[in-house]
């Protein structure tokens, strides 16, 4: 996989998935099953795929040992805690949820949410391009973790336009939010690939770090809205098909 590829694999379930809410009724039920699709990858690929990736930076080609393990859980937790920050000003729409306000900021933009998503996006985007696991896996593109967001972004999308129609947005501001919301994960790959392109020090270092962090942004993000789709602590059968398909494709895919 390229970087074209990879962009466009990045920024097209968006566009596509937020289009179809932008002109569709989403039914509740079917946006509701697909977020526990989504969640259950989501959390599987993060257990079996990127958490034993995570400990094993810097073992494998590299020199010495990027951060060691100690370090690598302290900032999945600090990944875990930022997303919980960012829940303040996104009211948790990273889980695919869209909550109601009151009619006198219908015809407001949520200015909050739509910052608290757009870094959200970007920092999921930083750890896609790692050299250091170039020598490992001969490319330097995270295959994985790009099937993840895209499966991951797909709900977040129709939640985000929803939301947006919900405070009367206009829809030609619709779509250039959409637009920019689809960008910000290749920009934070981007960014990556620049800074490790030409002559960041210790990139090792640094994509260990990005790579722990996005990892408890990941389980935050999985665990809550396994958590919240439940309805009085109760799952139905097709909530439940839906996360064991979700785990089997993470293992099938990694």
């Amino acid at each position: 996989m390229n970087s074209t590829i990879a962009i466009i694999a990045l920024a097209a379930p968006i566009l596509v998935s937020g289009l179809i809410a932008l002109k569709a009724n989403i039914n509740p039920i079917s946006l509701r099953l697909l977020l526990s699709f989504s969640a259950a990858y989501l959390f599987a690929v993060s257990i079996i795929h990127l958490l034993p990736e995570a400990f094993g930076q810097g073992l494998h080609g590299a020199k010495q040992i990027a951060i060691s393990v100690k370090t690598t859980g302290l900032f999945i937790v600090l990944g875990f805690c930022l997303q919980l920050a960012m829940d303040t000003f996104s009211t948790g729409i990273e889980h695919g949820h869209v909550h109601l306000h009151s009619k006198e900021c219908h015809n407001h933009l949520p200015y909050g949410i739509v910052i608290g998503l757009m870094l959200h996006s970007f920092l999921e985007g930083l750890p896609i391009y790692n050299l250091n696991a170039e020598v490992a896996s001969s490319s330097p593109i995270n295959h994985q973790l790009i099937y993840g967001l895209a499966m991951h972004n797909i709900p977040i999308s129709i939640a985000f336009v929803l939301l947006l129609k919900e405070h009367k947005t206009k829809p030609l501001s619709i779509l250039l939010l959409l637009i920019g919301f689809s960008l910000m994960t290749p920009l934070g790959y981007l960014f990556s690939y620049i800074l490790q392109t030409f002559g960041l020090h210790h990139y090792h270092t640094y994509s260990a770090m990005v790579f722990a962090i996005v990892i408890g942004i990941f389980l935050q993000i999985s665990t809550a809205i396994l958590f919240e789709t439940s309805e009085q602590h109760k799952y139905n059968i097709a909530k439940i098909v839906m996360m064991i398909s979700g785990i089997v494709m993470a293992y099938v895919i990694s």
